[in-house]
């Protein structure tokens, strides 16, 4: 503060009480802010922990998650393998169904023709055999015996290719059946990964769940950490701001202080001096170095001893 500012100063001492109250309001605010802002570190570093811990949870469930996605599109594709070798097998079974049913029909039919024996039709032919060997027949009687030996021939190879067909048809059915169980053991195999498929669902879509809310709140809580940091560099500022104004105040303070000690000394060197003039007035002729210095010198001379 320049001396012409102190000069145009009603009452120094007002100022200075006045800045005097707002030095103390400033420290009071100061000291709020500081407490505010060690409240907000303390949120801010358990908010930060806070979200640490649900981040490193996150990041766990989202790995339990991609374990179980690669699990499930496992399962998927040794579905996908049975239920396409089970369909190959169906297919086959179904060819095979009908080749079984047109050897039965064929096996049927031929079983109509041929209503002796096998071993009843070689009996017979040896029979006649016998008697074409052993016998004198006329030519009549052993045309009629050729004739029916040929006929029991053809009819005991027709036999014994029913016997042929029969044996290849239960062979048939025998691999009817095996693909028949394949074709259950495949589907059996097949629900039961369907069904592991659908557990590993259910604890996918919990996982989901799990994540999206921990994300949530997260996102809450980084919502909040902004909000105080905002908050804590907003009360940063203001201290600072506020500190610089209580540091003009006080040095606005000193300034004054020193002004006003100026002027009572200044008022003590007038006083003196007039006291010196008064001696002249009554005559005292003698003066000592001081009173001498205060009569004839200058009052910022004094004013800088007294520095």
């Amino acid at each position: 503060m320049s001396s012409n500012e102190m000069q145009s100063l009603q009452n120094p001492q007002e100022e200075l009480n006045k800045i005097s109250n707002e030095i103390s309001e400033l420290r009071r605010e100061i000291r709020g802010l500081k407490k505010e802002k060690t409240i907000l570190i303390g949120e801010l570093q358990e908010l930060r922990a806070e979200r640490r811990k649900l981040l490193d949870q996150l990041k766990e469930l989202r790995a339990e998650l991609r374990e179980i996605n690669e699990k499930r599109r496992g399962l998927i594709e040794e579905v996908k393998k049975l239920s396409a070798e089970k369909k190959q097998n169906i297919e086959e079974y179904r060819n095979l169904l009908n080749l079984v049913r047109e050897k039965r029909n064929q096996i049927q039919l031929m079983e109509k023709e041929i209503r002796i024996p096998i071993s009843a039709i070689r009996r017979e032919i040896e029979r006649l055999e016998w008697i074409q060997q052993t016998k004198i027949l006329s030519i009549e009687e052993e045309n009629r015996i050729i004739r029916e030996i040929h006929r029991l021939e053809a009819l005991l190879e027709k036999a014994t290719k029913v016997k042929e067909e029969k044996k290849n048809y239960l062979e048939l059915k025998a691999e009817l059946t095996s693909l028949r169980l394949r074709i259950n053991d495949l589907t059996k195999k097949i629900n039961s990964l369907r069904e592991e498929i659908s557990a590993i669902d259910e604890k996918r879509n919990a996982l989901r769940s799990r994540i999206e809310e921990l994300s949530s709140k997260v996102n809450m809580l980084s919502e909040e950490i902004n909000s105080r940091q905002e908050r804590l560099n907003k009360v940063v500022s203001e201290a600072q701001e506020k500190i610089s104004q209580l540091n003009e105040l006080r040095t606005q303070y000193q300034e004054i202080t020193k002004q006003l000690e100026k002027m009572k000394i200044k008022q003590i060197i007038e006083q003196k001096k007039k006291i010196v003039e008064e001696k002249l007035k009554k005559g005292v002729s003698r003066l000592t170095l001081e009173e001498l210095q205060l009569l004839y010198g200058d009052v910022e001379d004094f004013l800088e001893e007294e520095k």
